[in-house]
């Protein structure tokens, strides 16, 4: 069995879903008991499947798991601990949005084992707030991280979003200021992207909003980089900046294209193609690992927990070429860099000045950032060739 070490469980409640958001949730907290003893039910039987694991990491995303019942969250990871060793220094991250947030309610993460909270904070500005259908305020959100930490949480991310039609230069600027007084330990500073199926999307399609220009969200992203680097934040990915010490080891497991285990609707797992059975399929052959997925619908989640069935929905198989790949289109976003060979596509781009060696790894430069898709485009292209002629 290959060794996994990270734990993602989603919980799709939330009080309203936001203009943007293409995540599995839904508004309000109907079945929210049901589904929590669902959730439970899975992980049980990850557990008995992969039992031979240490967990390091457990993320609690959604949605808004803030929503729920707190008592809830100390019965899942309560479940976890039954089930999985859990390292005595394991990262246990909870997503949270500043609408559900309270020093009582962080309080009681924080004894349910909570070591970590993420706040969707998004926006300091209210135009903005208003544009992505958030449902605090700039007040609201400054409160919830101040809470989290007075509760006894020590390790406080927040959230933020720009390239957002609303959002003016000067705003994003004080939008960043505001944040780092509040004194988060990790920002994380993401581009608006129109997915589809989205209320955004289709407003969009309408011509009813225009998308901010490549230029203007690339210069946001650099006033993002600069304004935290000078405020002690180090970028460790490209949209991710952490105080020394704190960043996030869960995300780092994706960025190192580890294997995880995932359960709860909507959620995906990857695993190795021998552990493939162990939550119930097959992996095709010639695939070195298995990626795996839930389906959308609360209910029929719900249904086969009780059961006693893993709700897996679908799953494909990932070669040697395609794991490769996967590889350099996450692990190139780290500004540590990773391990690539030779090849006439890293000579050129490092000749182009879009990436460099640094200590026997390849990363990308400050240009190369820029055109981050077309360098991993370059490099994968690089790596399947040569995979057809090894």
């Amino acid at each position: 069995m290959a060794m996994i070490r990270s734990l993602y469980l989603h919980i799709p409640f939330c009080e309203r879903k936001c203009e943007y958001c293409d995540f599995v949730s839904v508004a309000g907290d109907r079945d929210s008991a049901a589904y929590m003893d669902a959730l439970c039910s899975e992980v049980r039987l990850l557990g008995a499947a992969f039992a031979d694991s240490q967990l390091d990491t457990i993320f609690i995303g959604g949605g808004t798991p803030s929503l729920v019942d707190p008592c809830g969250i100390g019965r899942l990871l309560q479940t976890v601990h039954e089930v999985f060793v859990v390292a005595a220094d394991a990262e246990i991250t909870m997503e949270a949005n500043p609408s559900s947030t309270s020093r009582e309610r962080a309080a009681q993460w924080r004894a349910a084992g909570v070591n970590r909270v993420s706040l969707g904070v998004q926006s300091l500005h209210r135009a903005t707030l208003r544009f992505l259908g958030r449902v605090h305020d700039a007040g609201r959100a400054l409160a919830a991280i101040d809470e989290v930490r007075s509760a006894g949480i020590a390790n406080v991310s927040c959230d933020l979003i720009y390239a957002v039609p609303t959002l003016a230069d000067d705003e994003w600027r004080r939008t960043l200021a505001g944040a780092v007084a509040a004194g988060p330990d990790h920002i994380s500073c993401y581009e608006l992207t129109v997915e589809p199926g989205t209320p955004l999307h289709t407003s969009v399609r309408r011509g009813l909003t225009s998308p901010v220009d490549e230029d203007v969200a690339l210069a946001q992203h650099r006033i993002a980089v600069e304004t935290l680097s000078d405020a002690g934040y180090s970028q460790y990915e490209v949209s991710n900046f952490a105080r020394p010490g704190h960043r996030c080891r869960h995300n780092l497991a994706y960025w190192h294209n580890e294997l995880y285990l995932a359960a709860g609707v909507g959620a995906h797992g990857h695993v190795a193609a021998e552990d493939a059975s162990r939550v119930g399929v097959a992996a095709p052959a010639g695939a070195v690992a298995v990626r795996y997925w839930h389906g959308r619908g609360i209910g029929f989640y719900i249904d086969s927990l009780r059961r006693g069935e893993l709700p897996i929905a679908g799953w494909e198989g990932v070669d040697a070429p395609g794991h490769e790949s996967e590889r350099l289109l996450v692990g190139l976003r780290l500004t540590d860099g990773i391990r690539v060979g030779d090849s006439p596509a890293a000579t050129d781009l490092a000749r182009a000045g879009l990436v460099e060696r640094h200590g026997g790894l390849l990363r990308v430069t400050t240009a190369g950032e820029n055109v981050l898709n077309s360098v991993v485009e370059r490099l994968t292209a690089d790596a399947a060739q040569e995979a057809c002629y090894a």
